[in-house]
């Protein structure tokens, strides 16, 4: 495996559909706040609700031990065919320790400590689309573009080349692959032209988060809270990228897998001026991530009749960093008497690369009869990336994939059904999440294919209070 420091060759992490796709947080939780669309940052009294605001564990009065599993199916559809993948997964484990006096009217009424592993976001999608004009060749001839015939091999690179940071390794495997030839001064061209092709990408791993939590009880007027969480992230994708003109044809298998840990804070607060109203707001600074990134790929080619196969020696290892966007949260809650409740969350993300997040949530409870539960949720959630950003890898980049896309705005519908007693919690939920990916094979394809993405999730809770 060949190791570099980031001053050496051009490896790329931190594009802008890079962060866009490792700092993803789905709605995903405890069946409840599934089945509420999230919108319970002045709810409270959740272990879900806690990760978006801490102050939410200040309503806890009991201790508590709490699991989720899901069972998740993602959908993606390319000119009416459609790719599936399924998977189950236990996104949430918690334990409550509450500490205080119930009898106790004023002052610190609890103090309550909380732990949780929780998954953040599931990467399992595969993405299959055809069709003409993918410009693998031309992409590779233009990244080759201010190189000398004496710069490139003439079959197969060596280790000196491999190692070359004025080098890609895209030229190197173009160039042992036959796709591109010297076209003078300095300049480069495809060999053949291709007129059809396919991408297939599929993408696996997850984003999960350790918690720790204090929050307090003050008045049962004000709640406040603290979290302390390290994320974990493993992300791999996989892409093979085909073309050929029925003589000729070519292709490019590579792998991206990125794998790190980070650190982050959160602080929070909920209001409530009267029994039937709560206000709460959060705040979440950005996350770390120390990263290891590893890159592989190669090329197997059939030009005139001659067939090539052309890969690095081990590939590609290198550590990097990534800074993930800080994260905010206001909401209102209003309790409809006896009935239920209904809550209406703003949450905003920031990061200097990327667009502004703005994700609105919609979330209503009601008792349907004693001790029944039934809520339902609408989220929206803008795009964090500007439309149809175009992403050129370096001239001397190691990374070889060379699709990019643009994920449009994310839309959530979910509703749920509970029990919940003194001592036993039992939730049913599901959400359905749909969006559209603009998927470009690589710079040089004019317009993109259009993937539509749908979720399907079932979520179960079970918890106990003692």
């Amino acid at each position: 495996m060949i190791i570099c420091a980031l001053s050496v060759v051009n490896c790329q992490l931190s594009t802008a559909q890079d962060v866009q796709r490792l700092s993803e947080r789905e709605i995903i939780g405890s069946a409840r706040y599934v089945g509420m669309g999230g919108a319970m940052t002045a709810i409270g009294g959740d272990p879900s609700a806690i990760l978006d605001n801490p102050a939410g564990l200040g309503l806890y009065r009991r201790n508590e031990i709490a699991i989720t599993i899901d069972e998740t199916i993602d959908q993606t559809t390319h000119t009416d065919v459609r790719y599936a993948r399924s998977y189950f997964a236990v996104p949430h484990i918690s334990v409550v320790w509450a500490f205080g006096n119930p009898a106790k009217q004023s002052g610190m009424i609890y103090n309550n400590i909380f732990f949780s592993v929780n998954r953040l976001a599931n990467f399992n999608r595969d993405i299959v689309v055809k069709g003409a004009g993918m410009g693998m060749a031309q992409t590779i001839a233009l990244l080759t573009e201010g190189m000398s015939v004496a710069d490139m091999p003439s079959d197969q690179p060596t280790s000196m080349q491999w190692n070359n940071d004025s080098i890609g390794w895209l030229s190197l495997l173009g160039k042992g692959a036959h796709l591109i030839e010297h076209a003078g001064n300095k300049q480069w061209k495809p060999t053949v032209d291709m007129t059809d092709g396919s991408l297939s990408i599929t993408e696996s791993g997850h984003h999960d988060q350790y918690t720790i939590a204090w929050a307090g009880n003050i008045n049962n007027q004000w709640y406040v809270g603290v979290n302390v969480n390290i994320p974990t992230i493993s992300y791999t994708k996989r892409t093979s990228h085909y073309e050929t003109n029925r003589i000729h044809s070519a292709d490019l298998q590579s792998l991206y897998h990125v794998s790190g840990v980070g650190f982050n804070g959160s602080v929070g607060l909920i209001y409530r001026p009267m029994q039937a109203l709560r206000i709460g707001a959060s705040f979440q600074t950005p996350t770390l991530m120390s990263m290891s990134v590893q890159v592989d790929g190669s090329i197997a080619s059939n030009i005139n009749g001659n067939k090539y196969d052309v890969a690095p020696p081990n590939g590609y290892l290198f550590q990097t960093e990534m800074l993930s966007p800080l994260r905010s949260s206001v909401s209102v809650a209003g309790q409809l008497g006896a009935i239920g409740m209904l809550a209406l969350q703003y949450d905003y993300a920031h990061d200097a690369q990327m667009e502004d997040v703005h994700t609105l949530r919609v979330g209503a409870e009601v008792q349907a009869w004693r001790g029944v539960f039934i809520n339902t949720g609408y989220v929206y959630e803008s795009s964090f990336l500007k439309e149809d950003p175009i992403w050129m890898l370096g001239y001397n980049d190691v990374r070889m994939d060379m699709d990019y896309r643009y994920t449009a705005a994310s839309q959530y519908a979910s509703a749920g059904i509970g029990y919940r007693s003194n001592i036993v919690t039992a939730q049913l939920a599901y959400q359905y999440r749909w969006q559209t990916i603009h998927q470009y094979a690589t710079e040089m394809q004019m317009l993109p294919f259009d993937v539509g993405t749908h979720t399907h999730r079932i979520v179960a809770t079970l918890a106990w209070r003692f």
